[in-house]
């Protein structure tokens, strides 16, 4: 047993501590003008601790952030201890599904706690309350979001001490702007040693009616376990949408506890499943859901999982979802073609912004001209028309008739660029054609046709008028530009959607992301060009040049790298590495502070307040992209559509404002 006196620290270290985890102490007076002197127009939560204010702060990067403000009740049951305790909590944890503390106040008798503020607010509210119709998958990722945090907790990391968080609850999961579960509410929180699974702490029995573990409740010893058996209550819930205790239904069946464990007994799943997702869940994800939670309850703790095992198992249920999903898709009408509509034909309202050009080229079949028709198109190959060279041959701009698509004398119509390709790297009676018109996607540049006559080989494609990523970024014209950070993202969309097709459709073993090769149309959507030429019939001597490792590198880690470079602005040499720093952004992956990440960005990026925050969780998902750790790094599908989600979010913020 842990004595009362390591629990709790003197006041002035808890503070200092506080303060060395970049936790800012605000005066009243701050708090006061934040909250119009505690306006009751401004509460968004009450409590047993007493009200929770929803205001703008200034923080420590200076700039006002909208916040949470937990005032407590001087009479409430979260005493000046608790208080103490979760700051302490939460000054000494970082993770993406913890409520992050970002202040506190103590002045005399007020005892203020000020946190991010969650918009989305709690999974009681949207269960119980709003009766939102969250989806089988949406109720799974908060499921898995949630189990994440409070094995972080557990597990103690970097940390020799693990914490029980001593009252899990559904109003006590939070969801941020993206619907991420964040766990909150560290007043009951207990520290215990890390090193010993089956240890207890001996306090007075605290917590929830209907979420509390009998074991405890009776002997008052409270171990992870404890939390373990609460968040099975959360998992029933999830399923079920019913509350831990619910009086409007027959006395035995008030408790949800009992009334699951007796239909997962008699194999009753389907009776569980709320009618809101009654449909959608396939029959072996439902199986598996229901056993995790099952065992989470069980009456004796050595026969409940540990939160790692419980993550583990929540991941399963989403692969055998995503397994049934699949299936289904491909047993229609639309097939393959359904299932990869995400990735690859997804559309946002800004994303129809394409020009027209383009979709009219995307409709059309691919060409045979003749030498001559591409000496008309780029005026003899001139050299004031000459684009570029590079390892396949020039690059020239022409000009092809809109409606025709037969080469233009003026200088108007449908602008397109001819590669001519080296005779000395392709033999053309070898050139695989057919290719060319197979190789179709959105994110690669799209090819319009080609010529082969003797020696001479032509390719036609789409121009893309903002050149390469490369001189996007770099260039020194685009030193004094100002750009926005949603072009930004939505560059990376296109670049993590063309690698998804170059993997799974065009299944190329060479991905190697070059920043030259990554061209941009007029509306900034990212287009991979080259690998068509490097299918068509390469040579045997012929690989194309990679920094990093093809398997492992390429994808995720290189795709991790263009993100950094899209936040930052700096290039990367030859290693991998960002000239004059390194591959990460300042901060350890998972304790990267939100300040140390806009110090880093790119000083020629628009930043408004609404753009702060996507900016942070771009560059998050960069850090586990190039993290070494291999296990750790996220599939290339996975960080794809977190970037989706980023990017969906921002022009939902854009539209509100009415930029």
């Amino acid at each position: 047993m842990i004595p009362a006196a390591t629990l709790i620290a003197d006041e002035h270290k808890l503070y200092s501590l506080a303060a060395e985890r970049s936790c800012r102490r605000f005066s009243l007076a701050e708090i006061q003008s934040a909250t119009l002197n505690f306006d009751d127009q401004l509460v968004i939560g009450k409590g047993g601790f007493g009200k929770v204010y929803k205001a703008y702060l200034h923080g420590n990067t200076g700039t006002p952030a909208l916040v949470a403000i937990k005032r407590l009740d001087s009479f409430s049951s979260q005493g000046p201890n608790e208080f103490m305790t979760e700051i302490e909590m939460l000054s000494k944890f970082r993770h993406c599904n913890l409520v992050s503390l970002i202040g506190y106040c103590s002045d005399g008798d007020e005892k203020i706690l000020v946190y991010e503020y969650m918009p989305n607010g709690t999974i009681e509210h949207h269960l119980h309350k709003a009766r939102t119709p969250l989806s089988w998958m949406d109720r799974l990722k908060i499921s898995i979001g949630a189990a994440r945090g409070l094995d972080y907790l557990h597990t103690g990391v970097d940390t020799q001490h693990g914490v029980i968080h001593r009252d899990v609850k559904s109003s006590n999961i939070l969801l941020d702007e993206n619907w991420a579960a964040k766990i909150s509410d560290f007043g009951l929180s207990k520290i215990g040693p890390t090193d010993q699974p089956s240890s207890c702490v001996s306090t007075l029995v605290k917590g929830t009616f209907g979420y509390l573990d009998p074991e405890y409740s009776m002997t008052g010893h409270l171990t992870r376990k404890s939390d373990v058996y609460a968040f099975g209550v959360v998992l029933f819930e999830l399923l079920s949408g019913r509350r831990a205790v619910d009086r409007s239904f027959d006395e035995d069946e008030w408790g949800l506890v009992k009334w699951a464990q007796q239909r997962v007994k008699e194999r009753r799943l389907d009776q569980i499943v709320c009618s809101q997702i009654s449909g959608q869940i396939s029959p072996k994800c439902l199986k598996e859901f229901a056993q995790i939670a099952d065992r989470c309850l069980r009456s004796s703790r050595r026969d409940r999982p540990t939160m790692a095992e419980v993550v583990v198992a929540l991941q399963l249920s989403m692969v055998l979802q995503q397994q049934f999903i699949t299936s289904t898709q491909l047993a229609g009408a639309m097939g393959f073609t359904n299932i990869m509509q995400k990735y690859l034909v997804f559309r946002t309202s800004r994303d129809n912004e394409h020009s027209v050009d383009f979709e009219q080229s995307m409709s059309q079949e691919v060409r045979i001209y003749s030498y001559s028709e591409m000496e008309v198109a780029t005026r003899n190959f001139s050299s004031e028309m000459l684009l570029g060279s590079g390892d396949f041959g020039e690059v020239f701009r022409g000009w092809l008739d809109k409606k025709t698509y037969k080469p233009s004398k003026l200088d108007s119509g449908l602008a397109v660029a001819v590669r001519r390709l080296f005779s000395n790297k392709f033999e053309p009676h070898k050139l695989k054609m057919k290719v060319l018109e197979e190789f179709k996607d959105a994110n690669v540049v799209k090819v319009l046709g080609y010529c082969i006559e003797g020696d001479s080989v032509l390719i036609v494609y789409e121009f893309m008028h903002q050149g390469t990523l490369k001189n996007y970024l770099f260039s020194s014209e685009g030193r004094t530009e100002r750009h926005e950070l949603i072009t930004r993202v939505k560059i990376a969309l296109g670049v993590g959607r063309g690698l998804v097709f170059l993997r799974t459709q065009a299944q190329l073993a060479d991905c190697s992301l070059q920043m030259h090769n990554i061209l941009l149309d007029k509306e900034f959507n990212a287009k991979f060009s080259d690998f068509d030429v490097v299918m068509l019939a390469p040579t045997k001597d012929f690989h194309p040049s990679s920094s990093y490792d093809l398997e492992v590198k390429i994808d995720v880690f290189g795709f991790g790298v263009i993100l950094l470079q899209l936040l930052t602005g700096k290039m990367i040499d030859d290693s991998g590495d960002l000239i004059g720093t390194t591959h990460r952004l300042p901060g350890e992956y998972g304790f990267v502070s939100m300040q140390s990440i806009y110090s880093s960005l790119d000083d020629r990026l628009r930043l408004n307040f609404l753009m702060r925050r996507p900016a942070f969780q771009l560059a998050l998902l960069a850090q586990k992209c190039v993290v070494e750790e291999l296990w750790l790094r996220p599939t290339l599908e996975s960080a794809l559509e977190e970037v989706e989600e980023i990017y969906a979010i921002m022009l939902k913020s854009e539209n509100s404002t009415g930029n």
